[in-house]
């Protein structure tokens, strides 16, 4: 037992950003379970999502971070305890006028959420089975927007810019989820991601890898850099992953 608990990204990190397979990784992964290192999906995607991603990975007695933070869903679970209708309940305590400009999933439905998101159809179904946090679009003007945002924060709800949606939580981040985890397992922990939603895991892990993506928006510069504690990959996805992987394994032999 290495006493190792790896915090990864899914898409564009441990899966390829193309085909989303994990063929190039497998060799790590099989060295991470001989070795009884965990490994912790921390995914904006649902608990719907990642339960088959993490059960065919081969960690399934592992947790996982789902929704960017806003709920864990627990080892050998196949769903998360949910809080979605409470959130709903308290989206819809937002002034009328504001709340009808705002857009989730739910209100979408299925076929809206297919053509804003491109997933197909099966995707879709797993993608709107949401337990802590409701994606979607504001469609008011940048004011309203703000005075919505403020208007969330009245009722205990706070909202995150993502690339496409503003998503509507109670909050957390991955990294904040990944503090709880390490509380509870201890040891070292390595945490890699590809994009910006990642940098504040990827800065408060004991050593971070930022995995190279050359189609995403670039993760800027952080502090760890400079002590050499972060580094980042000349490989993209599961390669640039399964690389960084195998460095900090031999650096834990040699320790």
């Amino acid at each position: 037992m290495t006493g190792l608990t790896v915090f990864s990204d899914l898409d564009g990190t441990l899966l390829d950003h193309d085909n989303y397979s994990f063929e190039r990784a497998k060799p790590a992964l099989a060295e991470l379970r001989t070795r009884g290192a965990r490994l912790v999906l921390a995914s904006s995607k649902t608990a719907a999502e990642v339960e088959p991603i993490r059960a065919a990975l081969g960690f399934s007695d592992c947790p996982a971070i789902v929704e960017n933070g806003a709920g864990i869903l627990g080892a050998s679970d196949t769903q998360a305890a949910s809080r979605y209708q409470e959130l709903r309940s308290l989206l819809d305590r937002v002034d009328p006028m504001l709340r009808a400009e705002f857009r989730g999933f739910a209100d979408m439905g299925p076929d809206a959420v297919q053509r804003h998101t491109g997933l197909a159809s099966d995707q879709v179904s797993r993608a709107m089975q949401r337990r802590f946090s409701e994606p979607g679009l504001f469609l008011g003007s940048p004011s309203q927007e703000t005075a919505f945002v403020a208007a969330l924060g009245q009722v205990g709800l706070v909202a995150q810019y993502g690339g496409r949606f503003l998503t509507v939580s109670f909050g957390a981040s991955k990294a904040e989820r990944m503090r709880e985890l390490r509380a509870r397992f201890g040891g070292r922990t390595l945490a890699l991601g590809d994009a910006p939603n990642d940098a504040e895991m990827i800065e408060a892990a004991d050593r971070g890898v930022i995995v190279l993506n050359r189609r995403g928006t670039p993760i800027p510069r952080l502090e760890g850099e400079k002590e050499g504690r972060i580094t980042r990959t000349t490989q993209e996805g599961p390669e640039g992953w399964s690389a960084a992987v195998f460095a900090e394994l031999d650096l834990l032999t040699e320790a």
